[in-house]
């Protein structure tokens, strides 16, 4: 087989690759849908509204304008609190990696902390920080930040020795070794802990306005579920869950553009 008809050959199954794991998602979603559908018709399942029900709701709410104000809302607070995550993350975990020091005081706690569950601040920030803006941009940083120290960290030390005593005996200075050589070699790790941070904001954002000060989406979500709306209710969710997906599916594009020189 001649390398021409070798690459077409390999475009056209990879083009059918594609083809049946878009048909294969779509099925599936068709299929939740339609059992969905069915499971929320029943009149004794009141508190599950059908999709009949909720793309309606979801279509008004955003027409009106009152679901995507909401939604920019959480989404400021996240990405505020994100950037801040993302700072603190990759300076800690390059900190652990390399410090004794660092990795026998900072790390325990690093690891304790994200075991925890976060919403276990919320009554120390409430009386330290206050329940509004400042205090959900905390809740949003300690949600998204503990993932990143730890992939960071974890990339940092599986830097292969033999780079290191490369870099060495080329002369670099340590500057130039943490840039070309331990940076590099610890972006995947970074990438990932990025990557997993992102949807832990998302989260942190959205728990924040329920249990701290109910606002945006949290207070969308709070209205519609005290007053019963169930359509209205599951069309927040639907949203949130999209914001997620969006989200997450950007961050591992971008990780794979990143990335992309690794495969070269």
């Amino acid at each position: 087989m001649d390398p021409v008809t070798r690459k077409d050959t390999w475009i056209s199954q990879s083009r059918k690759n594609r083809i049946a794991k878009w048909g294969l998602r779509v099925a599936s979603f068709l299929v939740f849908l339609a059992v969905w559908q069915w499971y929320g018709a029943k009149p004794e399942m009141f508190a599950v509204a059908p999709p009949s029900q909720v793309f309606p709701a979801f279509y008004e709410a955003m027409l009106s304008g009152e679901l995507p104000k909401a939604a920019a809302g959480t989404l400021y607070t996240m990405a505020v609190g994100y950037l801040l995550a993302v700072v603190v993350g990759i300076v800690v975990g390059f900190g652990i990696a390399v410090s004794v020091w660092a990795r026998n005081t900072i790390e325990p706690i690093v690891n304790a902390a994200y075991s925890a569950p976060m919403a276990l601040l919320i009554p120390i920030l409430g009386v330290y920080i206050g329940l509004e803006f400042q205090g959900r941009l905390f809740l949003v940083m300690v949600w998204a930040v503990f993932v990143i120290i730890v992939n960071t960290a974890a990339g940092v030390r599986e830097t292969p020795p033999s780079l290191m005593e490369m870099a060495q005996s080329f002369g670099l200075n340590p500057w130039s070794i943490y840039r070309k050589v331990i940076f590099p070699s610890a972006l995947p790790y970074i990438l990932v802990g990025l990557r997993l941070g992102a949807g832990r904001a998302l989260r942190g954002a959205v728990t924040a306005e329920i249990l701290m000060s109910t606002t945006n989406l949290g207070k969308f979500l709070i209205d519609a579920g005290s007053t019963f709306n169930m359509p209205k209710l599951l069309a927040g969710i639907m949203l949130v869950i999209l914001l997620g997906l969006v989200i997450i599916q950007g961050a591992e594009y971008l990780e794979q553009r990143i990335l992309s020189w690794r495969r070269v």
